[in-house]
Order: C-alpha cells, then structure tokens, then sequence
C-alpha cells in the first residue's frame, strides 16, 4: 500500500511537471510584458524592418531584444500624448529604466543556434521560423511558432542541410 501511494505521488508530480513543460513550450502562450508591443504598428504602419530593432539578427548569434537604446530613436518625446502605451515607453526612455521584457525563445545551452548563420548564411526570412510577426498587434502571441527540434530537422531536411547532430548539439 506504501508503494502505491509513492508511486503515485511520483506519477501525480511528473504530470504536473510535464504538463508545466508542455504548456510553457508549446503554442499556448500568454506573454505578458510590461509594455504592449505590437509588431503590427511598427513594421506595418510605420515600415520598420526587424533588422532596426533586432540590430544582431544578421551579424551575432542572437538577434536581441531591443531596448532604451533602440526604442528612444522614436520614442524620446511622446508620440502620442492621449496613448497610455506611449506613455508607458516615454517614461522607460525619460527615465533611462532597462524594459523588463520576457523572452520568448530560451534555447537550451547544449544547442548551437546562430542568428547570422541562418539569416546571412541560409538567406533565411525572419517569417520561415518565427512566422508572420506583422499581423501580430499586441503581447499575447496568436502565431507563436515553438522551437522543438523536430521543426529544426524538419526545415534542415527540406532544404538540403545537414541534420548530423553535432552541427547544433554541443
């Protein structure tokens, strides 16, 4: 009888921690971040390219989150004086406060993954992994594309590229 009730203790707590893993990983996602972004307004309403915001997409490993930095070249007066959301951005800029943004896409540290290698290298899009951003208009993400391993193989295979595990597995 003891060993039923560990064992089903063990079992109740690998399903939790399975189920934790799968919602965190998968499409589900509800991204709150302190500001709501929306990829929409600036690549289609005022025609910023990812490259502006996301300087190390062609150049690093990884493309980079922006901050102050790149957000101020817009946003060092307010925009918008009867927008909250404008109001919130000026006030990180004015005050020179680093965005607590929350990422997105944490790869593993066993796996090797090269922004500029994909991008410069694989004439990749930015839309072939991460999808059509554009359409995307506020934080909770609607065509959120999760990294598994099988998506990377998938897109290695079909396009001719080599799936030896050492090339991405350290």
């Amino acid at each position: 009888m003891k060993n039923k009730i560990l064992i089903s203790a063990f079992l109740f707590i690998g399903m939790a921690v399975g189920y934790y893993y799968f919602y965190n990983t998968t499409g589900n996602v509800k991204h709150l971040d302190p500001i709501s972004f929306s990829h929409y307004v600036h690549t289609k309403q005022h025609k910023i390219k990812c490259q502006v915001c996301h300087r190390g997409v062609e150049t690093q490993m990884r493309a980079g989150i922006p901050n102050i930095d790149v957000c101020s070249m817009c946003h060092s007066s307010i925009i918008d004086s009867t927008s909250k959301k404008e109001f919130v951005i000026y006030s990180y800029v004015k005050d020179n406060k680093t965005i607590p943004w929350k990422a997105l896409y944490n790869i593993p540290d066993y796996v090797y993954f090269s922004h500029r290698r994909h991008v410069k290298m694989g004439k990749l899009e930015c839309s072939d992994c991460h999808g059509d951003m554009t359409t995307q208009t506020s934080p909770e993400l609607q065509n959120f594309t999760p990294f598994k391993m099988q998506f990377c193989f998938d897109c290695h295979e079909s396009r001719g590229v080599s799936t030896d595990c050492g090339n991405c597995h350290h």
